[in-house]
């Protein structure tokens, strides 16, 4: 904010006229002109240093610009994609990045677009900026009304700020700054509608597309244009998911004790069958046959701690063995045969101080499981606590 206010500053400051060469031969780039006519009167080294700061400066604002604008236009394609508005493609966020892959490709090629187009214009930086002002003003004007707006209809809403210069207006309080706001933005954007071509032609045309986009969105969902639609994480169900067999993959340990107690705690809430899951994992070099004794001691003390806990809790405890190359393959394959409508796995912390957050096997089940699939994160002092009593 201070670079930007700062140059503008200079902007004003140095008005250029016509006949001037900062008006002429460095109408393009005003800070480089300045700095350049500090050659005569500072030091030489100064001067290429002055010079090299307004490039260097000048591009470090450019790139801070476009990656606000690349995050600004995601986070609000995510929304309007979760909203109904958009495609739902843009409400789905990569697992890595957490940001929408459709968002940035359409960014990237809507704006590779305008640049294009605008090439061929005469005032092609002109036209550009004339745009831009078009979307910022009428957007600052509709989140001004929003505002107001929300203190009317939802005036009990938490508010962790609440603007300052509040009037009282038929029972709400009204912040004087969005009334103000709000009728300022709209009298500049009728003034740049009125002065400027490109926001005059090229800005209805944007909202006209964006119009026939949410048409189309709409209908193809089968959604009415002015039905409020409610975001998943905004969704309040009333009716809980009833389970009737729920799938545990078994491990010693303290997480599997964890993971076994969670799904017979759940199947004991909604008299569900649990289906322990003890999968043995046979590496590549080895035929599926090959004898592991280890292995299968561990699935027997498993499948025996797991009945045990069921016949406490009075929850019948189905327990299966298998041998597969694959843990994740052979749980979900198992869920699908068993018909089971409920999967639980226990996430390791040290799989979230990575950029998968989950390990290979809890993603591989997330992504193919054909029921709902409950994860049980274990905080760092319990894999300390297991890690110790080894």
């Amino acid at each position: 904010m201070t670079l930007y206010v700062a140059i503008a500053v200079v902007a004003l400051s140095a008005f250029p006229g016509p006949d001037t060469e900062l008006g002429h031969r460095w109408l393009r780039a005003p800070l480089v002109g300045v700095a350049q006519e500090l050659r005569g009167h500072v030091p030489l080294w100064f001067a290429d240093t002055i010079r090299f700061f307004v490039g260097a400066s000048g591009a470090l604002i450019l790139l801070t610009a476009i990656t606000t604008s690349i995050s600004g236009f995601s986070r609000l394609a995510y929304s309007l994609g979760e909203h109904g508005q958009l495609p739902r493609a843009f409400g789905r966020l990569h697992r890595r990045t957490l940001v929408s892959p459709y968002a940035i490709a359409s960014a990237a090629v809507i704006t590779c677009g305008i640049v294009i187009a605008t090439a061929f214009t005469h005032h092609d930086v002109t036209f550009l900026a004339s745009v831009f002002s078009f979307g910022v003003l009428i957007a600052f004007t509709a989140a001004q009304v929003a505002v107001i707006r929300l203190r009317i209809t939802e005036p009990d809403l938490p508010r962790p700020y609440r603007a300052p210069l509040n009037v009282h207006f038929r029972g709400a309080e009204i912040p004087l700054p969005a009334v103000v706001g709000a009728i300022l933005t709209f009298a500049i954007w009728i003034v740049s509608l009125v002065t400027h071509p490109g926001a005059r032609y090229a800005g209805p045309a944007w909202l006209a597309a964006g119009l026939v986009v949410y048409v189309i969105v709409r209908r193809s969902h089968g959604e009415g244009l002015t039905e409020r639609v409610v975001a998943p994480d905004e969704q309040h169900f009333e009716d809980v998911p009833h389970f009737h067999r729920i799938l545990v993959p078994m491990k010693l340990g303290i997480i599997g004790e964890e993971m076994a107690a969670t799904a017979l705690k759940l199947a004991s809430e909604h008299r569900a069958t649990v289906e322990a899951l003890h999968v043995v994992e046979v590496p590549l070099d080895r035929t599926i046959e090959a004898a592991m004794e280890d292995a299968e001691e561990r699935a027997a003390a498993a499948m025996a701690e797991a009945r045990l806990l069921g016949h406490e809790l009075g929850v019948e405890v189905i327990g299966t063995t298998l041998r597969a190359r694959a843990i994740g393959n052979a749980i979900v394959e198992h869920a699908r045969e068993t018909g089971a409508d409920l999967i639980v796995l226990g996430s390791s912390p040290r799989w979230r101080r990575q950029s998968r957050f989950f390990s290979p096997t809890v993603d591989y089940v997330l992504r193919r499981a054909p029921c709902e699939v409950l994860i049980v994160a274990f905080p760092q002092q319990v894999l300390d606590e297991e890690l110790a009593a080894t």
